[in-house]
């Protein structure tokens, strides 16, 4: 590599020659890029290694005359043959799946309405934002307490009136009601996403589907929906990353029961670890959780970039 020769001057008006080598491109962009490459490496990777170190013991804080032991995998061999396991797995499953759906069902029909001109437009737009900056766990109490209350929620209130008995949906129906709360802060996010794709939509593309002679349902399946296919994905890959780890809005309104007809994996990561202590236990379920959460999102965008391939280039 050849050497390239400067002169510097120092504070005393001497002329003094040094050497500095010529480095390639990519060492000198690595040089830039490292410190950040290490710094979020410690922020995020250590975090996740001390709880796989602490997966392989046992240490169950209600026993300390048992002290912190190695035992391998048996933690996991317990978890994966635990029904509580697969059941708060099932639950995860099943409450993401149906707020997403419903999320951009509702999402895409807020979007195309607000895409048209009409008065107060603005005004629409902030207050069916509004959902999204309410905290998990007071849109939580709110749908518990006002809405779902057996005896004086407005629920309960509009049952009366039709003649019909009450009925207490945090019991009877904890999923539905899970649901409904996560869909209802949720829904506000996936309009935005798609709200901005349909507004970067070229009125060129919709002039010509007119000249083809396509009507609007036929546009709007076969134009506006593959634009739409990035945006999404965007709206999908963030809500399913924070829908999957819902825990508050579980907390307020049904404690993961009756039994464990509510909890979901981060649910049940909090009930053995801080309701029973057990932390090497808590640690292994957590890493599944992880590892079930790389492997669901990898094979879910896998399918849609095999099926909208030519879309998301």
């Amino acid at each position: 590599m050849e050497n390239i020769q400067s002169r510097m001057t120092t504070g005393r008006g001497r002329r003094v020659t040094t050497r500095a080598s010529h480095q390639h491109p990519k060492q000198r962009y690595m040089r830039l890029i490292l410190p950040g490459m290490i710094v979020v490496g410690v922020l995020t990777q250590i975090p996740f290694l001390g709880t796989l170190y602490l997966s392989f013991f046992r240490w169950n804080l209600l026993r300390p005359s048992q002290g912190i032991k190695f035992i391998g995998f048996s933690n996991f061999a317990r978890e994966l043959s635990s029904m509580q396991f697969y059941h708060a797995t099932l639950n995860t499953v099943v409450i993401t799946l149906f707020t997403l759906v419903i999320c951009l069902g509702i999402g895409m029909l807020l979007a195309l309405l607000l895409n048209q001109p009409f008065w107060g437009r603005g005004i629409v737009r902030s207050l069916i934002i509004t959902p999204f900056f309410v905290m998990s766990t007071v849109s939580g109490i709110i749908w518990k307490d006002i809405i779902f209350d057996p005896s004086f929620g407005l629920f309960a209130w509009a049952m009366r009136h039709i003649g019909m008995h009450p009925v207490a949906v945090a019991q009877s129906d904890p999923m539905i009601l899970i649901i409904l709360v996560l869909s209802w802060r949720w829904i506000p996010f996936f309009m935005l996403i798609l709200l901005a794709g349909l507004q970067s939509f070229p009125e060129e593309l919709h002039e010509s589907g007119q000249l083809d002679g396509a009507n609007g349902i036929q546009r709007f399946f076969s134009l506006v929906i593959p634009h739409l296919m990035r945006y999404m994905e965007v709206a999908i890959f963030l809500g399913l990353i924070f829908i999957l780890q819902t825990f508050g809005t579980i907390y307020v309104t049904t404690q993961g029961g009756p039994g464990l007809a509510s909890t979901n994996l981060s649910y049940l990561v909090y009930r053995t670890q801080v309701q029973n202590y057990h932390y090497g236990l808590a640690s292994s379920v957590s890493v599944l959780f992880v590892v079930l959460t790389v492997v669901g999102l990898s094979f879910l965008f896998k399918n849609i970039r095999n099926r909208f391939g030519e879309t998301l280039r």
